[in-house]
Parts: C-alpha cells; sequence; structure tokens
C-alpha cells in the first residue's frame, strides 16, 4: 500500500496536484483497503460507497457511511474516518447532504479551498464536483484516470497476495465443474454446487462474475446460466472470476460431457497451443500487442481481446489486444484467454499469470482438461 502511495505522490508532483478524490470500488481498495460487498448492488441508502481524500505523506481520509466501517486499516497509514447519516427512519433521508457536509468538512481540515484535485473523471459524481465548485470557485479538477490505471497496474506484494487466495478459488470452482457437471442438469444447477463449493471453502459470500454455457451456447463464447439442460456430448464453458478482498482472480476451461469429436479435439488443442506459447512468451519488455499476436497466430482471429490485467478490477490495464503497445512489466498480473468459436461449438482457455524478472509464474493451478 505505501509503494502504491509513493506512486501516487509522483503523480502528483508531476501534474501539480494538491489532493486525491476518488470514489471508485476499486480506487478505493487501492489506495486505502477499504472494500465493500458490492454483490448487492448501490445502496438506496448511500450516495456511493466512500470517498477517499489523499494529500501524500500528509493526510489520508475517508467519508463513509455510518453503517460501514474501515475494517482493514492500513499499516504504517493514519485514515481520518468521518462518517455521515445514511439509512433514517423517523426523517426523510438526506444521505447526499449528509456526506457532503462531511466531504467539505474534511477539505475545510486540511485547507484545501483552492486545490487542484486529481479525480477519475469516469467515476466521479457529478452531484461532488458541482458542489465543491460551487463553495470553492477557484478548485479545479484534473483528469488522472490514465495516470491511476497505470499504478494499478504493477501489483504490490498485499495485492499479490489476495490475487493468488481469489485465483486458489477458481481453481476450485473449475475443479467443482468437472466434479459435477453431468447429462440431464440444468447450467443453474451446476452453477449452484460450483458456488457453493468456492463459498464454503473461505465460509463467507463471494461476488462472482462467470460464464457457464453449455451446446451451441458456447459458439456465442459465453453467458450467464440458464435453465437449459446439459445434454450428452455438449461443451460446457466456465469462465469463473471471483472476488475475493477486493481483488479477482479469473480463469476459463471448456470441457465435454462424454467423448469429444475429432474436431472438437483438434479445436481443443489448438486453443491450449496458443495458451502455452503465450504463457511462454510473457516476459519484462514485450509489448501486449506481440502476445496477442502470438495467440492470434496459433487460434485464429477470435472476436475478444486475448487476455487483460487483473487487479481491483477484473479487467484493467494492460489489455492484451492489437493496438496495446503497452510494455510488459515485473509484477503485472495478466489472464490470457485465446478462443476458437466454431459453427456450433466454442472452446476458451484461460490461464493468470504473474509477470516476473524473468518471465512469468502461472497463478492459475487447475490443468485444462477435456
Amino acid at each position: 500500500m505505501v509503494q502504491r502511495i509513493e506512486r501516487l505522490k509522483s503523480v502528483g508532483e508531476r501534474e501539480n496536484i494538491d489532493v486525491f478524490i476518488f470514489t471508485s470500488a476499486s480506487s478505493l481498495k487501492c489506495f486505502s483497503g477499504y472494500y465493500y460487498n458490492f454483490e448487492t448492488g448501490p445502496s438506496p441508502f448511500q450516495l456511493l460507497p466512500a470517498a477517499l481524500v489523499v494529500v501524500p505523506d500528509q493526510f489520508m481520509g475517508i467519508v463513509i457511511a455510518d453503517n460501514e466501517s474501515l475494517t482493514a486499516p492500513v499499516p504504517g497509514i493514519e485514515v481520518s474516518v468521518r462518517k455521515y447519516a445514511s439509512y433514517v427512519y423517523e426523517e426523510p433521508l438526506d444521505f447526499t447532504n449528509h456526506f457532503l457536509i462531511q466531504l467539505h468538512e474534511m477539505l475545510k481540515q486540511i485547507g484545501m479551498s483552492k486545490a487542484r484535485i486529481g479525480i477519475e473523471q469516469n467515476t466521479f459524481p457529478y452531484v461532488i464536483a458541482n458542489s465543491l465548485k460551487a463553495k470553492y470557485s477557484e478548485m479545479e479538477f484534473v483528469n488522472i484516470t490514465g495516470e491511476v490505471s497505470r499504478i494499478k497496474a504493477v501489483k504490490d506484494a498485499d495485492e499479490i497476495k489476495n490475487i493468488r487466495k481469489a485465483t486458489a478459488l477458481s481453481d476450485i470452482g473449475q475443479s467443482a465443474v468437472i466434479k459435477y457437471a453431468q447429462a440431464g442438469m440444468t447450467e443453474l444447477e451446476l452453477f449452484s454446487l460450483v458456488r457453493l463449493e468456492i463459498e464454503a471453502s473461505v465460509g463467507t459470500r463471494i461476488p462472482i462474475m462467470v460464464d457457464l454455457v453449455s451446446g451451441a451456447r458456447t459458439a456465442s463464447g459465453g453467458g450467464i446460466p440458464t435453465n437449459k439442460t446439459i445434454q450428452e456430448g455438449d461443451l460446457i464453458l466456465s469462465d469463473l472470476t471471483p472476488c475475493f478482498n477486493g481483488y479477482w482472480g479469473d480463469s476459463c476451461n471448456t470441457k465435454v460431457i462424454g467423448k469429444p469429436t475429432s474436431g472438437q479435439m483438434k479445436t481443443f488443442e489448438s486453443v491450449k497451443q496458443a495458451l502455452n506459447h503465450a504463457i511462454s512468451a510473457v516476459r519484462p519488455g514485450i509489448k501486449a500487442s506481440e502476445i496477442d499476436d502470438l495467440m492470434r497466430k496459433h487460434a485464429g482471429n477470435f472476436p475478444h481481446h486475448g487476455g487483460h490485467g487483473v487487479g481491483t478490477l477484473y479487467h484493467e490495464e494492460p489489455r492484451i489486444v492489437r493496438y496495446n503497445n503497452t510494455v510488459v512489466e515485473p509484477n503485472m498480473v495478466i489472464a490470457l484467454e485465446p478462443a476458437i468459436y466454431e459453427k456450433g461449438f466454442g472452446i476458451r482457455l484461460e490461464h493468470m499469470v504473474l509477470v516476473t524478472e524473468t518471465g512469468c509464474e502461472v497463478l492459475t493451478q487447475f490443468q485444462h482438461c477435456f
């Protein structure tokens, strides 16, 4: 965490920024450790989960709803916490005003009435920007979305630890697909068993993004599980992306119920070869576009990215796509996912890797099997 704040400080010095205000769930986790269970969606009693105010080397504060808590204090960093009234029942809800009062008080406390404020403009609410500009006309907002994305792309030790745990959950899920999948059950029934295994392993609810489709549905690349019944001979594509403590894992496998056809087997081996070649190529200095091109040479031109970074977002930099000439660096975490989609079926395989000083370490431990 301290290293990320230092990188943020460098952005501030370069862009002449006085204070940073973050409101996205991803940045809240990255720079403060605060994580809330977003699986239930936005709360009808809160303006937003929280707002983080950072002046590197001087101040870190968080404005948070009164029914939330900063459960994981950052070692070595003092965090000032201000709470606002969110859920009330004896008077009308007014959580927006209560939130803004606390945010204004925090900025007043640190003397930032004429500040240049670094924000991520895509996730910074209009109501906050409008309120600050109305009260402090000399404030200036500076969009640092790109800089923050680059900070997040290179992971620190505490982040890698959480990503390893999230990746282990995706391994458990993939093993459960192989264990339980059978003809006659529905996709939803299979997913319920997969989710049970994942959550039972940690003893709590786990947010999870999922593609779990069977048969001809695999030709479209994925989708949410439905009441479609799995048939003998169907392929099952399972792309599992669980979130642990604010960090994501990711993996994808495609298996067959019964015996594959010779064409399906050939396609599976082509995709697996493309994935293995990409894993062998990942190292510091290679461009994201080069990794993408390598997979397409072996698997053909599949209609999506060849991979993506994983961290406090399940898709972040570096994007493994043809246009992206970002140079891979040590401690980036990348999911690689080549695919082939034929008439009537599709096969996608995915592993997550951690870039090392000399190559990469495969984080996902399950073995793709057909």
